[in-house]
């Protein structure tokens, strides 16, 4: 068993809340807040892969994407068709499915609503939040792809890596929307590198609080310049939000890693970050299936007034659910092995 580094969890606790309010932001997804936060709180879990990465066989990179994001991207598509069937009983609570679109949606595998084709034919509905367990899954195979071959060279793999990050940002900016959210995961590579050299050259360590600095100053300089959604490998300005990810990502590992050193009990928080994959997944599901939310906000702001109120409550909601996920799912034989395989492996392996 691999020891885990509390930081990491703790960072990947941060990113998951951001997310969760970055789709919770409602009339406040345009401000310099929901900037701040679609500037880093993707983008981070990219570094932090490319933190934790180690050269790997292409055999088992491919086998550990298939059971550790392909098996918890199926199980999400099942429960969302499953609660959804429930909308006769609940129709003002549970959404209404239309299946054909849905696993359209789900083969296609795209983080936004698009017409991919030439002719704008055929209309294909975002899957959701779940894109990114995709984008990963591919993002995996070609970073190992580019550091497998120019095996020592950091200088000729950086390049490869912003080259094929470009590519992806320019493929959007023509209109190929490509399967699988490829697109987002040719945009990640800057990102994967980025967390591959801050490990590789002890950066952290070495550069801690001026990189902390720079990176603060990147961060809002990004959000400044516009968006990033990198669900479609979409920025404002690629180039400054390409910095303003990695400034961000490297400002939340360092601060992390600074709160690791005191004395805090932060057991729920590391917790939260182990589970980041279930945090992701019930997200998914709520957003999918429910709309509980939508309702807690709309009577929140018709009946108080208060926007922030409103938002705040839409936000715990949320965020609550989560828990309720990651105390729940772990403890369900069979529908563990979904999202936890490596703890809770089935007993015949059929990936």
């Amino acid at each position: 068993m691999k020891r885990r580094i509390d930081w990491i969890d703790i960072v990947r606790a941060v990113g998951m809340f951001l997310i969760i309010m970055g789709h919770t932001l409602e009339v406040y997804t345009y401000s310099i807040v929901g900037k701040l936060i679609f500037a880093v709180h993707v983008p981070v879990f990219f570094v932090l892969s490319g933190y934790l990465y180690k050269e790997k066989p292409f055999k088992k990179v491919f086998k550990g994407g298939n059971v550790n994001l392909l098996l918890p991207y199926l199980a999400t598509l099942l429960n969302v068709v499953i609660i959804t069937r429930f909308n006769f009983i609940f129709p003002n609570w549970i959404y209404n499915l239309d299946m054909r679109s849905f696993w359209v949606s789900a083969i296609y595998g795209s983080g936004t609503t698009l017409n991919p084709f030439w002719d704008k034919s055929l209309t294909i509905n975002a899957i959701g939040a779940i894109w990114f367990l995709l984008a990963m899954y591919f993002g995996n195979i070609i970073f190992n792809f580019i550091i497998d071959s120019f095996r020592g060279n950091l200088y000729i793999s950086g390049i490869v890596a912003t080259i094929v990050t470009f590519v992806g940002f320019y493929l959007t900016d023509i209109d190929i929307w490509l399967p699988w959210s490829l697109n987002a995961a040719m945009a990640s590579q800057l990102f994967y590198y980025s967390g591959y050299l801050i490990k590789k050259i002890d950066l952290i360590e070495k550069y801690g609080r001026f990189g902390c600095f720079t990176g603060i100053v990147l961060w809002i300089v990004s959000a400044q310049s516009g968006f990033l959604y990198l669900n479609i490998a979409y920025a404002d300005s690629p180039i400054l939000a390409i910095l303003g990810g990695i400034g961000g990502s490297f400002t939340l590992m360092y601060l992390a890693k600074i709160l690791c050193e005191t004395k805090a009990d932060l057991k729920a928080v590391k917790y939260y970050g182990q589970m980041s994959l279930i945090v992701l997944c019930v997200h998914l599901i709520d957003l999918n299936s429910l709309a509980i939310s939508g309702k807690i906000y709309g009577t929140l702001a018709q009946t108080t007034g208060n926007q922030i109120l409103a938002v705040s409550m839409e936000i715990l909601y949320r965020f609550l659910l989560t828990v309720v996920g990651i105390i729940i799912i772990p403890k369900l034989p069979i529908v563990r092995s979904f999202y936890l395989n490596r703890t809770y492996p089935f007993r015949t392996k059929f990936l």
